[in-house]
């Protein structure tokens, strides 16, 4: 099976709220068929101890304050496991992969992300973390950067000069994609094929 590596950004987890429908839809679309594509591919998502914390903070109060129920397979199964894979990592520090389901959950050392230093390619200050973690663990393999966020990742992406600066900066960034949530999906559909 194909490894296929994800960093979610927070938005991604909050299929509701003051987003475009299109935007809703994209997300949608990716916790509806995400599971059923796993099973063609080995997913894991990448964490680190700053993700972790971000959605345990805004996850949850965000799909209560903004009435997102029902949500899709994807999003229901990993909100339903966030405290067990909080837990795990918790209790062993270093990094460390946990299956749930279909997916493995890979938790990246903060020591691994704290080389990367990215604020002047980053609009908001937030979505460093994110970046920083996609880098630590893109030598030799694509990791795929999801957001809906058009003010800082998917920017960078659309700043082809900001984008040659940083794969200057670090070679590893050139096998890191920013993609829009139905973009991957769309991706990993042809991929299965």
């Amino acid at each position: 099976m194909k490894e296929i590596r994800l960093v979610i950004d927070t938005n991604v987890f909050i299929p509701c709220g003051d987003k475009s429908e299109e935007i809703i839809k994209s997300i949608r679309e990716f916790g509806d068929k995400l599971p059923e594509l796993a099973e063609y591919f080995d997913v894991t998502i990448l964490l680190s101890t700053d993700v972790l914390n971000e959605y345990r903070c805004k996850i949850r109060p965000n799909l209560k304050d903004k009435g997102c129920h029902p949500l899709p397979k994807f999003h229901s199964d990993f909100v339903r496991n966030l405290d067990r894979i909080c837990r795990l990592h918790k209790i062993h520090k270093k990094c460390k992969e946990v299956s749930v389901g279909l997916f493995k959950f890979h938790v990246i050392e903060s020591s691994k992300l704290d080389k990367y230093e990215v604020k002047e390619f980053i609009n908001d200050e937030d979505d460093e973390k994110f970046l920083r973690l996609a880098l630590a663990v893109a030598k030799g393999q694509i990791v795929y950067i999801l957001s809906v966020d058009s003010e800082s990742l998917l920017k960078l992406r659309n700043d082809k000069d900001k984008y040659k600066k940083l794969c200057k900066r670090y070679d590893e960034a050139k096998n890191v994609a920013v993609l829009l949530p139905h973009e991957f999906i769309k991706k990993l559909e042809k991929m299965s094929q």
